[in-house]
């Protein structure tokens, strides 16, 4: 069964000039799609990756990565929203590329869709009372 995982990756700072997603890409026979990257030579590197394969083969490959001391988090667990102190104004709905924010009109609130979220960062930013954050 194809399926597609996406994930952050943190790489240690002895990864950032290694071809690393390259070689797994050959290695597995997976495709792959960088949605985020922010990687500096000499630092550790942070990606935003969505892996596609057969299932077996996708998992393989990210243990390969963890074996790589790589860190790796599904993405949907790294945007948080603190319902606590969010003012549902509305924002991150204006800012939000794959409408993962949205306005429910059962709660009217500002409500969120994991799935959607790429973590491009812009509600991360955008967010006036630090409601949204991202976690590694």
């Amino acid at each position: 069964m194809k399926i597609s995982e996406r994930v952050v990756l943190k790489f240690p700072k002895e990864l950032v000039d290694k071809p690393t997603i390259s070689t797994l890409v050959r290695k597995y026979d997976i495709e792959f799609n960088i949605l985020q990257a922010q990687v500096l030579p000499q630092k550790e590197g942070v990606m935003v990756v969505i892996f596609t394969g057969e299932e077996d083969i996708v998992k393989q490959a990210l243990k390969d990565l963890k074996n790589q001391n790589v860190v790796l988090q599904r993405l949907k667990q790294d945007i948080t929203k603190d319902e606590k102190i969010c003012t549902h104004c509305g924002v991150c709905i204006g800012l939000c590329p794959t409408n993962a924010f949205y306005y429910d009109k059962e709660t009217k609130k500002v409500a969120f869709d994991y799935e959607k979220c790429i973590t491009c960062m812009l509600c991360v930013k955008g967010c006036m009372v630090r409601a949204i954050k991202i976690k590694f």
